[in-house]
């Protein structure tokens, strides 16, 4: 627990911001949880006294005695009033995150650091028209936020200040911080993260979804990456690839006939995790992936994710050895983007790169290197 923060908060109680403060909590933080609405903090408190302490004993992290204790719930920012240390943790929505951003500088004082949570939109763009946009840095973590050891850190408009507490507390939370050296839409790990889906949304015009993921599965894949989607959410999944969109293009879009079932499906509150179907059926937090006839072969979708990593250090946002560890560390992966291209080779990776955009045009095969 870092000395001068002595009062955190966290905005959002869905899946992700229970957790943040229940991690929060855990690293002995007193913590404020706000919500505007009042049945989902409820919610997050049956959570934190009740499943909280089992998910922690479930994960490397030392259980500490009754995190839950730490943990005061308020529908109404003005509760941060005299906190240090802000994580939002809202939907992926540019407004919303601006709102609340705005919100919370009218309660907090010029020297509160704001974290913002944001797998698909960056803290500058969220922090733009604020009085001190400075305090406002990417708090990136991976999903499930209490078994991947991981969080991003970024800001090209952050002080040296804010970035140092942000990788403090993310120290004290039991989390890796890794500093990127610059800021973009979906970071480093949504980005890769964000290949791997959509690859897998154009192999779904050649094989069913138990095919695919069982194929990922395989070769190493801690989860298939359609279960990934099930797993965020298919309606959080559309939010990102339409943030996305108007940085990258159409990079990762899926195909418009899979555009057109997921859409389906989030009108029939087929949601994925949360709403117990999506891709697949979920019991509980177990996904029931059904026997295929035969895996899939997911080349294409491996190539995708080193063409992926590729093209962040291309950016300027971290270098090979960095980008590895954030697929290793946020995807409980074994191997990173260039370990599979020193395994498998440029030529191998490129030639399924060529094939598949030939046959395709889905700029997510375009080949980079």
């Amino acid at each position: 627990m870092t000395d001068h923060i002595t009062e955190t908060g966290v905005v959002g109680a869905g899946l992700m911001g229970r957790d943040i403060a229940g991690l929060l909590a855990n690293a002995g933080y007193p913590v404020t949880q706000v919500d505007v609405d009042a049945e989902v903090l409820e919610d997050a408190r049956t959570y934190h006294e009740s499943e909280l302490p089992a998910e922690l004993r479930a994960t490397s992290l030392e259980n500490r005695r009754d995190p839950a204790d730490r943990i005061a719930y308020d529908t109404d920012v003005a509760a941060l009033a005299g906190t240090d240390f802000v994580v939002e943790a809202v939907p992926e929505s540019l407004a919303l995150k601006r709102e609340v951003a705005a919100s919370l500088e009218d309660v907090l004082s010029p020297e509160a650091v704001i974290g913002t949570n944001t797998s698909s939109l960056t803290p500058g763009e969220i922090a733009a028209g604020l009085e001190h946009p400075e305090r406002v840095v990417l708090f990136h973590f991976a999903n499930p936020a209490l078994r991947r050891d991981l969080v991003e850190i970024a800001g090209d408009d952050a002080t040296d200040g804010a970035l140092e507490t942000a990788r403090e507390v993310a120290s004290a939370i039991d989390r890796e911080p890794i500093r990127l050296e610059r800021e973009y839409r979906a970071n480093g790990l949504s980005r890769l993260s964000a290949s791997i889906k959509c690859a897998a949304t154009w192999e779904l015009l050649e094989a069913d979804v138990a095919a695919v993921d069982t194929g990922a599965q395989a070769v190493g894949f801690d989860r298939g990456p359609l279960e990934l989607i099930d797993l965020i959410g298919l309606d959080v999944h559309l939010a990102t690839v339409d943030n996305l969109e108007a940085a990258y293009g159409d990079r990762y879009t899926p195909p418009a006939e899979v555009r057109a079932r997921v859409e389906r499906l989030v009108r029939e509150g087929n949601l994925g995790k949360k709403s117990g179907a999506g891709f697949f059926e979920w019991d509980g937090s177990t996904c029931l992936v059904p026997e295929p006839d035969e895996p899939h072969d997911v080349t294409p979708i491996l190539a995708a994710l080193v063409n992926e990593g590729n093209r962040l250090v291309a950016d300027g946002i971290a270098d090979p050895a960095t980008v590895d560890e954030i697929l290793k560390r946020g995807g409980d992966s074994e191997v990173g983007p260039f370990d599979l291209q020193e395994t498998f080779g440029d030529e191998f990776l490129r030639n399924a790169l060529e094939t598949r955009y030939e046959e395709t045009g889905a700029s997510i095969y375009d080949p980079t290197f």
